[in-house]
């Protein structure tokens, strides 16, 4: 099988004596039949308010995927990382509606958001871990609606 690692050692420089870059990449491409699958290591821009955050993490998600031949509706899992001091059900809220500009129904991704007492960056609010299969050709969605 095959894999393409995308960025490996990504991120600023580092000082130790032991390593000369970070022990991780930014995504991983792995190449199965009839699909590839997208990991994207955590996303996400220091700069701007919470919802200015999202945007650009997702605008940078999107990006990534459509790199790699794929979209938005390509986005199977999404793990939302949000600072404790931000996060509350109004600012869920606000990631939704951010959310609501990159995905449309019925292909919204499975998701969770978990606070986290900080991030890497002292400015960043939200960081976004995704995963993605991106079909070979197109998708045959079925819709299981939760009607209870």
């Amino acid at each position: 099988m095959k894999k393409t690692i995308i960025a490996p050692g990504a991120g600023e420089s580092i000082d130790s004596e032991i390593i000369d870059e970070f022990q991780m990449s930014s995504g991983i491409v792995t190449h199965r039949p009839g699909y590839r699958k997208v990991v994207f290591s955590g996303v996400g821009h220091p700069e701007g308010d919470l919802e200015t955050q999202t945007r650009t993490t997702l605008s940078l998600i999107r990006d990534g995927l459509e790199d790699l031949g794929g979209g938005m509706q390509d986005v199977t899992m999404l793990r939302f990382f949000v600072r404790d001091d931000v996060l509350s059900s109004e600012s869920q809220l606000r990631i939704h509606e951010v959310r609501s500009d990159f995905f449309d129904r019925p292909q919204y991704p499975a998701a969770t958001m978990v606070g986290v007492s900080e991030l890497l960056y002292e400015n960043m609010l939200i960081e976004v871990e995704t995963e993605a299969e991106i079909p070979d050709d197109e998708w045959d969605v079925d819709v299981i609606d939760d009607t209870s």
